[in-house]
């Protein structure tokens, strides 16, 4: 399956995201109202409403897929690769993320807060072996987390674990390169 005609529509994917968000917030809404998340989970600090979701999902989609449509056309440019393989690969790694970010929803929803404070650090342990710092990864996230948190919360929880799995691998490479450049 070839990801590349989606790709290249990038306003069917904003309209999708963008009616996939509103369809969760009117979920919200009609079963008592909009879910508010405070700053450290306290009432007295300022809230972000999950009404920002239909702003910062269709955003972060439209941004994926130019950060993925830049790395496809900087791999075509800079060798002969199978384009078709890396659309896969690309489609792959987004059903991974949507697959992670619904267990930790499902986690969060059946009360095993203990389990999902480990679960959610999986991605970290991942990034010592395999890249998994790419905004296709983000977004399969944040859409898998869709439903239960909204669309600010796994925004910043996602972007910190990139930012952390980005350090990670790149540390790895880094020391295996020190290590086998001295033999």
């Amino acid at each position: 399956m070839s990801t590349k005609p989606i790709l290249n529509n990038k306003t069917f994917i904003v309209v999708c995201l963008f009616l996939l968000t509103l369809t969760f917030i009117l979920i919200e809404y009609f079963k008592g109202g909009v879910i508010t998340h405070h700053l450290l989970a306290r009432e007295d600090l300022p809230g972000i409403s999950n009404w920002w979701g239909l702003l910062t999902v269709p955003v972060l989609g439209l941004l994926s897929v130019h950060f993925i449509d830049k790395r496809r056309n900087k791999l075509i440019k800079s060798e002969a690769i199978n384009i078709n393989y890396f659309d896969s690969k690309i489609l792959r790694s987004f059903l991974f993320a949507l697959l992670f970010g619904s267990i930790a929803s499902l986690l969060w929803e059946f009360g095993q807060a203990e389990i999902l404070q480990y679960y959610i650090l999986l991605p970290i342990l991942i990034a010592f072996f395999k890249p998994v710092h790419f905004t296709e990864y983000l977004l399969g996230f944040v859409v898998g987390m869709l439903y239960t948190f909204g669309g600010i919360l796994p925004i910043l929880i996602g972007t910190v674990s990139l930012i952390i799995c980005f350090i990670m691998h790149k540390l790895i490479n880094l020391i295996i390169g020190l290590f086998t450049k001295a033999k």
